[in-house]
Formats: C-alpha cells, structure tokens, sequence
C-alpha cells in the first residue's frame, strides 16, 4: 500500500470533470436553505418580545405563508445537501482509490479542515451551523464507504426508523416531565442554560435584537451547546448518515451521469417520495399550531412519526423531480443558470448568515421580529439572486469560491491557483 510520501498529489476536482446536474441541484437547495434558516433563527417571526403577528401588515397571509414553509421546506433542504455530501463523496472516494490513497488521507484532512470553518462561523456568527455536524457525521461514512448496495440499503431503513423508536422511549418514559428526561442532550441543555443564566439573556429575540456584539458572541458560545443538545434530541445524525448512504449508493453508480438508464428508478422515488412525504409534511404542517403536539405522549409521538416519514422522502422526491426535469433540453437550461450557486455553496452558506445578521440583527438593521412569513419568501429570493449575479461574476475571473479556496488550499496543504489564467465567461 502506498505511503503519504509516496501518493501522487492530490488536486481539486477540474472544472470540466464537474457534473452540472450537481451544481444546480445543490444551488436549488440553497435557496431552500435560506428561507428554513430566515424562518426558523433570523426572523423570530412571533416569539417573545417581537412584534405580535397580528399587527404585522401581513398578518393575514403569514399563516399560509408559515405553514407551506413548515410543510415544503423546513428539512427537506438540509436533507438534500446531505444526499449531495454523500454523492460528492462517493466521487471523491473514487478519485481517492485511482491515486491509491486507500486510507482517504486528503478527504479526511477535508473534514477537519471543514470542521474548523464550522466550528468558526458556529462560535463567531451564527448557532444554527450544520458544517461542523456534517464534518462529524462525514467521519462515520468514511468508516462505511465499504459497504455494499443492500447493506447501504438496510442501514438507511434502520437509520430512517431508528429515531422514532428513540422518541418513542422519550415520550413514552415521561418526555420532559420525567424525573430525569431519556435523551443524551439534557446534559448540554443544562450546561447551555446556566451559561445563558449567567449572561442574562432571557430569550433567542433579546440576542437578535442587541445592538451588543460583546452580548452576541457571549451567545453564541452558550448556543454551542443549545446546538448539540437539539441536534441529539431530534437524533439528526441518524438522518443525516442516511441521506449520507443514499448519496454514496447514487455517487457509487454515477446515476447523475446515467440519467435515461436510472430514468424508471427516478420516477418511482419522485412519485413515492411525493405520495408518502407530502401527506405527512402537510399533516405536520397543519398540526404544528398547537404547542401540545410537541409537550405530550401521544402528539410527540405523532410528530417524531410524522417528520421521519415526511422530510426523507420528499427531499427523495425533489431530488428525483429535478433530475427527471434535466433530462429535457428546455427544462435543463433553466436549471443549469442554478450551476454557479452550486459552485460555490460553501460561500454562499456563509454569505447567507452574513446578511441575515446584518438584516435582522441589532448590529444591523434590526428587522427582527419585525418580518413574516410572506415577506420571507420573496426576501429569500433576493438573497439567492444576489447571489447568483456575484457567483457568475465572480466565477468569470476566478476558478473557485473564497472559501471553497480557503478549504482546498488548507486541505491539500498549500494555497490553490484562484485567478483564472485566462480571461472568459464560464458554462454554467
């Protein structure tokens, strides 16, 4: 087997090896990204302290613009950049295997270097991160990249049910109310609250909203652990890991190149996924209103039940619906204008949380708690399309991203080319 000091160097993916499917569909999740994290963290849409939602001048269509979020988009864009980290994997391991770098040095170096701009924009811009997470749980796939096709398979089944047999024994063992709650986040939900008990801070609004970054940052460094203590209660490695399989088994067989001869396989998971996951999304959806779905036995139950059965499979459907959509000229040039996002998702991730802070924050313009849900669409939009215009110019001059430069060099141990030697437009 050969050594570190004796593996041919390891390079960046060349642009004309890049899968324009890819890049568009990880661009499409962007924009899906952008609005969950607008509703769920940045707007704090009816919490305490905002606004009262009945005197926003969109009261009257903020409902219905909350509950199409809740049902179309709230997991299902995490889920499918998950699926994207698995595929994207499955290419780097096939990379990693022609140079006979059999161990994935370079593509674990990745996932450190990936952790520390995780851990950076977590502790220093925004608690709801997921980098950091993915880099962990991209740490187990690495140890499953052996796996056959129907081992892939059975572990995505048993990762899918997993967390709600867990919720079952939460709920079911007292929930909260239990003399001593059965899940492993309790233990950084207490350190996480006496942390926050000691700055003062009496609610996620009062942090949006001081114009203090000493007070911000103090939050943030109390919210890792708010963050880890969400992500073990909802069991989000499970989901993840398996959205992380189904990426590899799809990545393993290039179906993203073999468009026709996948073409039956895609149109069974694009209409199971939709029979099965917008039923349950939209149920989720409809009952989320009432506080008592999440507080007791039988709702928690329901919406542990509901979620699992609902974001998997509808993510599963999307992805499959685009790809199906590909395969037509028409619809693939509009898609393919979606392609420079893709390229440069990790700034454009970043970027969102920069300008969400300085729209909503007290250390910008403060909108928070002054914004609903019907605004929030056409205001994700805007992001997404500022972005893109920047992408397109940004990609005529230089070959990757800021950061994506920032993680290639780092990862592969000396800084990469960013200007492109030669001038010219490049094909979406």
């Amino acid at each position: 087997m050969p050594t570190s000091s004796t593996l041919p160097p390891a390079a960046p993916l060349a642009e004309t090896e890049r899968a324009a499917l890819l890049d568009s569909l990880r661009g499409f999740a962007l924009f899906g990204v952008c609005l969950a994290n607008l509703f769920t963290s940045f707007s704090q849409w009816g919490e305490a302290g905002a606004v009262p939602a009945a005197q926003l001048s969109t009261a009257a269509t903020d409902p219905a613009a909350a509950f199409l979020i809740r049902a179309l988009v709230d997991g299902k864009f995490y889920s499918l950049f998950s699926l994207l980290f698995g595929i994207g994997f499955a290419v780097q391991l096939g990379r990693a295997t022609a140079r006979g770098d059999e161990r994935l040095q370079t593509y674990r170096r990745r996932l450190w270097v990936l952790l520390l701009i995780g851990l950076a924009h977590l502790l220093l811009l925004w608690p709801g991160d997921i980098l950091a997470f993915y880099a962990l749980v991209g740490l187990l796939l690495v140890r499953l990249r052996s796996l056959s096709d129907r081992a892939i398979f059975r572990w995505v089944v048993v990762l899918l049910i997993l967390p709600v047999v867990l919720w079952a024994v939460f709920w079911l063992g007292g929930g909260w109310k239990a003399a001593v709650p059965l899940t492993p986040s309790l233990p950084f939900y207490a350190v996480g609250g006496m942390l926050v008990e000691r700055l003062g801070i009496k609610s996620i609004y009062e942090v949006f909203a001081s114009p203090s970054w000493g007070v911000y940052l103090k939050a943030l460094w109390a919210g890792i652990f708010f963050r880890a203590g969400d992500l073990l209660f909802e069991w989000r490695v499970c989901k993840v890991l398996a959205m992380f399989l189904l990426g590899l088994w799809v990545g393993r067989h290039q179906v993203f190149r073999q468009l026709d001869a996948y073409a039956p396989v895609l149109r069974r998971v694009a209409f199971w996924g939709l029979a099965l996951g917008l039923p349950a999304s939209l149920l989720n959806a409809y009952l989320h209103h009432s506080k008592e779905y999440y507080d007791g036995t039988t709702p928690g139950l329901s919406w542990a039940g509901l979620y699992a059965l609902g974001v998997g499979p509808l993510a599963l459907s999307y992805a499959a619906t685009f790809a199906l959509a590909w395969r037509h000229a028409g619809a693939q040039w509009v898609l393919r204008q979606l392609a420079p996002l893709g390229r440069m998702a990790l700034t454009c991730y970043l970027s969102q949380s920069l300008i969400a802070t300085f729209l909503f924050s007290g250390r910008g313009l403060g909108w928070v708690g002054t914004v609903g849900p019907t605004l929030l669409w056409p205001l994700a939009l805007g992001i997404i399309g500022v972005q893109l215009l920047f992408c397109r110019w940004w990609l005529r001059r230089f070959q990757f991203g800021p950061a994506e430069w920032l993680w290639r060099s780092l990862s592969y141990g000396h800084a990469q080319p960013l200007r492109r030697p030669v001038a010219g437009v490049v094909s979406a």
